[in-house]
């Protein structure tokens, strides 16, 4: 009779929790950096085997209608390509500082205003786009499943800490899910308090906290560097020194086989030393969109600039 009632419970949650595409697939984490997180319609805890079992059950069934609501929205609309955002900064207009303005007084390209994210997220929502997880989109890549036409992925790269402070809360209102590629070496052990005086960087305690909305791939752990003449490190670098520190940056992570480029600099030994460690999908500042059969060593992703007006932000998002 318990597990009767529990699993009624739990159904009833799984429905209410699909509507419009806003819960998120089950995923695995890093033992150190991230606790295997539970599905938003499970129960907070499995206190036996049985409960464990009936957790497990619904995760494996809310993924289903996931697929489910995929093919059907797909049918109807399927998306020929899929652009890819890419976010750095998100910084509150009164928390904008000097540091984060150029000689001629414009934002450096890497903040965009929480005010213009806000109205990004909100157009989204507006328009009925569907945010992507890296699964779905690594099986649309090679052609295992379709995705409707409003389909978009979000990523945020280095793992700031203005983006749990301003860009968390904005994409939870609208269900929205997001990659934060994380510099693993500058994750924080401790949470402190915020400041946009410096660069911060999420703490283990709000990667855990943004567990729901963010899923995290690597973004190196320490070759987030260049050389003196400014070579990046993931071409400057023998093969093995590459491998061995994204294999650290994945091994803190946990379960990902996606990485960001720093700097969108890399070349044929790169992909040659990431390919061998099983690394399936790279994603570079190459513009444009995605569509099937694309090299997934070299995914193209649309940058968020600063200067974007509204107009803009639809020119880039929208796909003729």
């Amino acid at each position: 009779m318990k597990k009767i009632y529990l699993f009624g419970l739990i159904m009833l949650a799984v429905v209410g929790s699909l509507v419009g595409f806003g819960f998120n697939e089950e995923g695995d984490f890093g033992s150190k950096y991230l606790s295997q997180k539970e599905s938003s319609s499970t129960v907070d805890a499995a206190d036996s085997d049985e409960e464990q079992n009936i957790v497990n059950e619904t995760n494996e069934l809310e993924s289903q209608l996931r697929e489910q609501q995929l093919a059907e929205a797909a049918k109807v609309a399927p998306a020929k390509e899929v652009p890819v955002l890419t976010y750095h900064h998100i910084v509150a207009e009164e928390d904008l500082r000097d540091r984060h303005y150029k000689e001629d007084g414009s934002l450096v390209n890497s903040v965009v205003v929480l005010e213009e994210f806000k109205k990004q997220m909100k157009w989204l929502y507006e328009h009925e786009y569907l945010t992507l997880t890296l699964d779905e989109f690594q099986q649309y890549i090679e052609g295992q499943i379709p995705v409707p036409k409003n389909s978009v992925l979000l990523t945020f790269d280095d793992g700031y800490k203005n983006n749990y402070i301003e860009a968390y809360p904005v994409m939870k209102q609208y269900g929205f899910t997001a990659v934060e590629f994380l510099i693993t070496s500058l994750t924080d052990d401790e949470t402190v308090p915020y400041t946009s005086e410096h660069n911060q960087y999420l703490s283990v305690e709000e990667i855990e906290a943004t567990s729901d909305v963010f899923e995290f791939a690597s973004h190196t752990n320490t070759f987030h560097n260049s050389e003196e003449d400014g070579t990046a490190y993931l071409i400057s670098k023998t093969l093995p020194e590459i491998q061995e520190d994204v294999l650290a940056s994945i091994d803190l992570i946990g379960n990902t086989s996606a990485l960001a480029y720093p700097y969108g600099a890399y070349d044929d030994e790169t992909m040659e030393a990431l390919e061998a460690i099983g690394v399936e999908m790279a994603f570079t500042v190459q513009g444009g969109n995605v569509q099937p059969g694309d090299d997934m060593l070299q995914i193209h992703r649309n940058s968020v600039r600063p200067h974007h007006s509204i107009d803009d932000f639809e020119a880039i998002v929208s796909v003729r």
